[in-house]
């Protein structure tokens, strides 16, 4: 057979194939066809992974998007909800239901099914659900209701923000204590949540997931007691070795554990033996750690301002947890009458310092100093980083603050810096309804809100997400501010609040938690 015998018979092939294609089309009368997309749907939901908190019904209310507009006939879809773990739960169009054996924080996925009864043809969608802690992530607010504490959550679920009055009471069914002061959190060694108050209860240890509790900080040293004439301020631990308890008198006590992973954090004591270099005892103004709620750094911070200076408490190993180290300059640097050296601030009166940008080794600290002899305001910083037992500091800065904004940070000034960022917040002691911020990269200064019912009492940043500032009021009332870069330059008063609520009694204190 020769080539063009060969391409003749392929081309008739074809037109036999062509034909015989157009003829089933056109064949209905032999057959009944049926179009699958005839009545197609797709399933929406406003969210499709929904968090849930324990015993509440998990919802899942479609809306119908449908392809042909003409379409309203809903009731040809039947309709089935399967889930891992539990399989065929619901064949409603609308699921509530309320799994009593879900695990707390576990993610069940699932998908929802329609199924159009005339044709057969199904629609899916994926879904997921999970249970978490009604209390455990969100703004915790201390306030005073006529003497006695109380303990609040301010939290979101599903964009929705809400909150959650005396919640100690609420699940305790007890009163938390009296003469409320401050409240912080710990992850370090332990979740906790530690309330400072003043009353017969004493100070007190709240376990982080169900707020019980766990202990009075009497409890944590060697006798079962606290140190005579010792009155708490502060509290905080590393992600190493050790843990610092912080006196209203200056002193500060230590007590060393193993790591995490292995933490004897909650069986070790704190010694009765308040923390010296040689023969003289330490007289701490500030304790810092990574922030109120996380410890990752592995060594915590203090200032002394007994000789006016920073120092390392070594916690990143237990061989040598516990030492303290100066926190000099680099050997090549110079000290100079514009910029002090971190190990000798006798010139300044620390107005405020805190922690930013800490990581396992190193960190940066940022400070408020008042020139004793002027009267001058400084922003200082500096950059300190750690290998085993030895301290570089690098990037010291000292920067002179405008008279204006010195003219407004008078005695009784509250402040507040974002700690990844440089803003520093402040409430000037007499415009307490008014909220300012300073930037120093600038030297300017901003009020970000005014107009607040009654003075502004605690502030603190969501330290997860560096873009939420909180603050309480003296009349209960509490604002989530929007802190955002965006937010702060465009200054649009419509965007700056979140949320606003209210407890009852005086917001004494605040802080995010996120554990």
């Amino acid at each position: 057979m020769n080539v063009m015998m060969k391409r003749t018979n392929i081309f008739y092939l074809f037109i036999v194939c062509l034909f015989t294609l157009v003829s089933c089309f056109e064949d209905d009368g032999n057959y009944d066809y049926i179009d699958m997309d005839a009545n197609k749907i797709t399933i929406r939901y406003p969210v499709y992974g929904l968090s849930v908190y324990t015993g509440d019904t998990v919802k899942f209310i479609p809306t119908l998007t449908y392809a042909n507009k003409e379409q309203t006939d809903t009731n040809i879809y039947r309709w089935e909800y399967h889930f891992n773990h539990y399989g065929l739960v619901c064949t409603d169009r609308e699921m509530k239901m309320v799994f009593d054996d879900a695990e707390v924080g576990k993610t069940y996925d699932g998908v929802v099914m329609a199924m159009d009864t005339t044709t057969g043809a199904r629609f899916t969608q994926n879904i997921s659900f999970r249970y978490q802690s009604r209390y455990t992530v969100g703004w915790v607010i201390l306030s005073d209701v006529a003497g006695k504490s109380t303990l609040n959550l301010v939290k979101e679920l599903n964009g929705e923000w809400g909150t959650d009055k005396d919640i100690y009471k609420t699940i305790h069914n007890k009163e938390l204590g009296t003469l409320p002061r401050r409240v912080f959190g710990n992850t370090g060694g332990r979740n906790e949540v530690r309330i400072i108050q003043d009353g017969p209860e004493g100070s007190l240890v709240l376990s982080g997931s169900d707020y019980s509790r766990l202990a009075t900080w009497g409890e944590e040293f060697l006798d079962g007691t606290l140190p005579d004439g010792f009155v708490p301020k502060f509290m905080t631990t590393c992600g190493g070795y050790i843990a610092a308890m912080q006196g209203t008198d200056g002193k500060v006590y230590t007590k060393m554990y193993r790591g995490s992973g292995t933490s004897t954090y909650p069986y070790e004591y704190f010694v009765n033996i308040p923390m010296q270099l040689g023969n003289r005892v330490l007289d701490v103004q500030y304790l810092l750690n990574a922030s109120s709620t996380t410890s990752t750094t592995y060594n915590l911070m203090l200032y002394d301002k007994g000789v006016n200076s920073f120092y390392m408490l070594y916690g990143a190993s237990g061989y040598d947890a516990g030492k303290t180290y100066a926190l000099k300059p680099p050997t090549t640097w110079e000290e100079n009458d514009t910029v002090p050296a971190p190990d000798n601030l006798s010139n300044y009166e620390m107005l405020h310092c805190q922690m930013q940008s800490s990581g396992s080794y190193n960190m940066d600290i940022f400070a408020l100093l008042k020139k004793k002899t002027t009267s001058t305001l400084y922003t200082y910083s500096f950059e300190y980083n750690s290998s085993s037992s030895n301290v570089y500091v690098s990037n010291i800065t000292c920067k002179k603050v405008p008279e204006a904004t010195t003219a407004l940070m008078g005695d009784g000034t509250q402040f507040h810096v974002l700690r990844q960022r440089p803003y520093m917040f402040f409430i000037p002691a007499n415009e307490k309804t008014k909220l300012y911020y300073y930037d120093p990269r600038t030297s300017r200064h901003i009020l970000f809100k005014d107009g607040f019912g009654s003075p502004i009492t605690a502030i603190e940043s969501n330290q997860s997400t560096n873009t939420s500032l909180c603050i309480g009021l003296e009349n209960g009332e509490v604002y989530l501010l929007d802190v955002s870069e965006e937010v702060m330059i465009n200054n649009i008063e419509e965007e700056k609040v979140i949320y606003n609520s209210s407890v009852n009694g005086k917001v004494v204190d605040l802080f995010y938690k996120n554990y």
